[in-house]
């Protein structure tokens, strides 16, 4: 009879995988455990709800905290065009952090071997797009608005390396424009603005 069924063969056999990581993420919510739940709904296939998760419980901290990694294996799977497509928010939320992680992964890269021009052209490229977007993303808490304020920062730093890269000195005229379209606290930016006239009075100094 079905008692003699070792169970463990009727689980795998009847329950489809996705049943089981659907039961472990209900689990996973009723104990307020946020990275097992964002786990299986991921396991799950449930891209939408995974991603709204990692959005609004968890990649603040992973920015602030420099946790880049796990939010990356999170964010390539869901970007998967077929994926990403059934995404509400995918363009204005994940991408944008994945894009940010991307642009910070290709800039270590670089400094690590000598790039080519076609490779600073390039993030050059995904950079100064990434200026405009980071403002897009969703903030609903004090953490929210640290963790992008932190992007901002740390793009707009990018942008500076990866232009002086390219032409020894970043010209004040290209960083502007950008610099000033981050969602940064004003004081930052002003100070930034500042010292970028500061650098660039220098060259107008040393050129002539």
């Amino acid at each position: 009879g079905p008692r003699a069924v070792d169970p463990r063969l009727w689980d795998q056999q009847l329950v489809p995988e996705r049943w089981i990581h659907e039961a472990k993420a209900t689990r996973a919510q009723r104990d307020g455990d946020r990275h097992q739940q964002a786990l299986h709904l991921y396991r799950a296939g449930h891209w939408n709800r995974c991603h709204r998760l990692l959005i609004q419980h968890l990649a603040s901290d992973c920015i602030i905290n420099d946790n880049h990694d796990y939010l990356l294996d999170f964010l390539e799977g869901l970007g998967v065009p077929e994926r990403s497509a059934t995404i509400q928010d995918w363009d204005t939320a994940g991408r944008v952090y994945l894009d940010y992680i991307r642009v910070i992964k290709s800039l270590q890269l670089i400094q690590q071997a000598e790039a080519g021009g076609y490779q600073l052209e390039q993030l050059y490229s995904q950079v100064t797009s990434l200026c405009s977007r980071i403002e897009l993303l969703p903030c609903g808490s004090a953490r929210d608005r640290l963790a992008q304020s932190e992007m901002a920062k740390r793009v707009a730093n990018i942008l500076r390396v990866v232009l002086s890269l390219q032409q020894g000195e970043a010209p004040l005229v290209q960083l502007v424009p950008h610099i000033s379209r981050l969602p940064m606290p004003e004081d930052y930016t002003l100070e930034e603005l500042r010292g970028l006239t500061q650098s660039y009075l220098r060259q107008l100094l040393v050129s002539h």
